[in-house]
């Protein structure tokens, strides 16, 4: 028999026979400190807070969308939200109906990669086996039930290869370069229909000309929500980062100790920063899966230029018309 055909028939048999799910914890990275935005935020919307404790559409803030967008599909208790402490007076307000043991304080930021790892070395030390679904909390998702859809099914590819990372991806309209660019390889069969596939290549900001090759060469765009086993992730994250691994060790023992928290502000005072994007997802493209998410209007709210444009699309500006062209000019032909 054919390797593509024992593939078909293993997973076949694998759908028709389920295995239990394994427990889904959640992580929502909140912990930047929003500095490219803080101009646009200050003079558009009058406050001084990181963009995801900001309601730029309606009453919720970005972080408390997230939140309850992530709740369709995990638990609030299996939910841990990575935090700046120096946010304090503003995640007490908005964040007072969470788990306190489940706000998870970074005594400093160092980028995703740390963000990642401090709340997983929590799962892992208690459930290794779990899956573990990584959320931004400052990205726009119009239609949430659909992408979270889409999570279902990275989810389930997940079980099915429990070595791999299933990343999420949206189809480019631009050649944007401050996103993470994705090309998928050979489709992945017997997913019921879904669109998953191996990667070929992840290229983290590209310049302009790469970019406006990979639009027309069918590249995804990253949009940073991934699901992987636990054990999967934080063993792949320690190779990738071997400067990072003893503070991460360190932090891991001293969890559930009376030490814990110097522990982790010391390891966190000597600790270098790290996207997981660049420094983990680029360098093992092999170790990757990407669900196309289709029919889903999706942006990484880190300018103010993406947010405007953004609300004109949906037509929810939050000022009159000729207060909003002023704010275009300024922000965007800018």
């Amino acid at each position: 028999m054919l390797a593509k055909e024992k593939i078909r028939t293993v997973l076949a048999a694998k759908i028709s026979n389920p295995e239990k799910m394994p427990d889904t914890y959640a992580i929502v990275l909140a912990g930047g400190n929003g500095t490219r935005m803080e101009d646009f935020v200050y003079q558009v919307y009058g406050c001084r807070h990181p963009k995801q404790y900001v309601a730029f559409t309606g009453k919720r803030s970005m972080i408390q969308h997230t939140l309850d967008r992530v709740e369709t599909l995990i638990p609030r208790g299996k939910i841990l939200v990575v935090v700046d402490s120096k946010h304090r007076d503003i995640i007490d307000v908005q964040l007072k109906e969470r788990p306190p043991e489940r706000v998870i304080f970074q005594p400093h930021n160092r980028e995703t990669a740390p963000g990642v790892l401090l709340p997983l070395a929590a799962i892992y030390k208690n459930d290794p086996e779990s899956m573990v679904v990584i959320f931004p909390a400052d990205h726009f998702i119009l239609e949430e039930e659909r992408f979270m859809e889409h999570v279902r099914f990275a989810r389930r590819a997940v079980q099915l290869f429990p070595d791999k990372i299933a990343l999420l991806g949206i189809q480019p309209d631009s050649p944007e370069i401050e996103y993470g660019w994705i090309q998928p390889g050979e489709r992945i069969p017997g997913l019921n229909g879904t669109e998953i596939s191996r990667v070929e290549r992840f290229h983290e900001k590209p310049d302009s000309a790469a970019a406006g090759e990979f639009l027309k060469q069918g590249y995804l765009w990253n949009t940073l929500v991934m699901v992987a086993r636990c054990s999967t992730l934080w063993n792949l994250a320690l190779e990738a980062l071997p400067g990072m691994k003893g503070h991460f060790k360190k932090i891991l023992n001293a969890l559930g100790t009376s030490g814990e928290q110097e522990v982790v502000r010391q390891e966190y005072q000597n600790m270098g920063k790290a996207t997981i994007s660049h420094s983990i997802l680029e360098k093992y493209p092999s170790r990757l899966l990407i669900a196309r998410v289709n029919d889903v209007l999706w942006s990484d709210w880190g300018t103010g230029p993406r947010v405007l444009e953004t609300l004109k699309k949906i037509g929810r500006r939050h000022t009159d018309e000729r207060t909003f062209a002023r704010l275009q000019e300024k922000w965007i032909v800018a």
